[in-house]
């Protein structure tokens, strides 16, 4: 497809992306969100893309191709001289103050900026993220706003347009079906958690989310009526969904999708782990693989029930739930599992780096459960299992771990 080779430029210029960021509707919504969907690694350009198109968007002059061109070859020549300023091509009008700014924000985003402080026509306040080596939870608003979230505060979320989006309460993002939709299309938002944070959200439906530390959820800010309930995670969350007989929910990911009417389940799947499970609490879920190129049904499962896509199949156990759920509760709950696998977990909840050079480790499996207990002191247990060292690097918060040294 010829947009898997656009650059900034091409998607500007696209007139079928235009319509989709300044007048979109179903068809330009879908094929575009779904495009986006199968290629990430063309967010941030896209992203510049929608900016610019939305900076130029004002409603008294057009620019013409000449002037564009112009435009984007001062832009592209400033970037490589490094330079602020930017050439504002004189129309025969002379009338230019109404798009200076719009020209010169679009340029401060595509030097390279993660995120701007601008203002201008288009937009009714100004937004600002603050980079930090702290890791921060995020919320990507329908517009590519990126919000930063303090899990200690509480208060209104808007958009650019300083419409409510989602009402805050600390660690609890509070969703309402109210209202009416500009149009009838879906629009989505994407909350982020980092390693050693967790969050919650209410959905539009009432659903409860739980999300765990390293995930990603993305989610329409409203289900629309009569249309499936349709989720995408990267990550590990617990569902409560709220039931609905005419519209099933359901979480997609890579490899498995889960669907309910309603019910409680814990999804697993890190894309950088290659290993999804689905754990049904209550009530009953269908599991399916994502292509499901071959039209399979999907497999039901019962309370204790566990779903676990490996090797192209979906293989299905019975397992103590709390071990899949006590996350939810600040608990790490381990049984009988690989230490390789609970380093991984241990990474996530206290957002550190790991590094076993102990091989030998990996494989040995360790039972326990830990609710208040810092790093160190689980770190203090395992070792009465199983003898180890570990050095901590505070500068880099790495913890490397070896094999204990025999005294001679």
């Amino acid at each position: 497809m010829k947009y898997a080779h656009y650059t900034e430029e091409d998607f500007i210029k696209d007139e079928y992306f235009q319509k989709w960021v300044l007048n979109p509707d179903e068809m330009t919504s879908n094929f575009w969100e779904n495009w986006m969907m199968a290629n990430p690694e063309k967010k941030e350009l896209v992203q510049n893309a929608i900016r610019f198109i939305q900076l130029m968007d004002f409603e008294e002059e057009n620019l013409t191709d000449d002037d564009f061109d112009t435009i984007w070859q001062n832009v592209i020549q400033q970037r490589k001289d490094g330079e602020n300023r930017i050439f504002i091509p004189r129309r025969s009008n002379g009338r230019k103050k109404g798009y200076v700014l719009k020209i010169a924000a679009v340029f401060i985003g595509l030097m390279g900026t993660a995120y701007m402080v601008y203002q201008s026509e288009l937009f009714s306040k100004q937004e600002q993220l603050i980079e930090s080596d702290t890791p921060v939870i995020t919320l990507e608003l329908e517009d590519g706003t990126i919000k930063v979230l303090d899990d200690t505060s509480s208060g209104i979320i808007t958009n650019t347009k300083g419409n409510q989006v989602v009402n805050q309460k600390q660690n609890l993002l509070l969703y309402n079906n109210e209202g009416k939709q500009e149009t009838e299309r879906l629009t989505y938002n994407q909350l982020s958690v980092p390693y050693g944070k967790k969050f919650e959200l209410v959905l539009s439906d009432g659903s409860h989310v739980f999300l765990n530390s390293g995930s990603k959820l993305r989610y329409p800010v409203r289900f629309l009526k009569d249309k499936p309930r349709d989720v995408y995670l990267d990550g590990e969350a617990y569902f409560s969904v709220e039931k609905d007989q005419a519209r099933p929910f359901t979480v997609i990911t890579d490899d498995m999708n889960t669907s309910v009417y309603g019910t409680e389940f814990n999804v697993s799947s890190y894309k950088n782990e290659n290993n999804t499970s689905t754990v049904l609490v209550e009530g009953s879920v269908g599991v399916y693989k994502s292509n499901n190129l071959d039209g399979q049904k999907p497999i039901t499962l019962v309370p204790g029930g566990r779903a676990v896509f490996k090797e192209g199949a979906i293989a299905v156990d019975q397992v103590n739930v709390q071990k899949y759920t006590a996350w939810t509760k600040g608990e790490l709950f381990f049984v009988d599992d690989r230490f390789e696998l609970i380093l991984k977990e241990l990474q996530r909840h206290f957002d550190v780096t790991i590094a076993n050079e102990y091989h030998e480790l990996d494989a040995k499996k360790f039972t326990g459960t830990f609710s208040k207990e810092s790093l160190d002191q689980i770190l203090r247990i395992f070792q009465e299992h199983t003898p180890f060292t570990y050095t901590i690097n505070r500068d880099t918060n790495t913890i490397i771990i070896n094999k204990e040294q025999e005294i001679m």
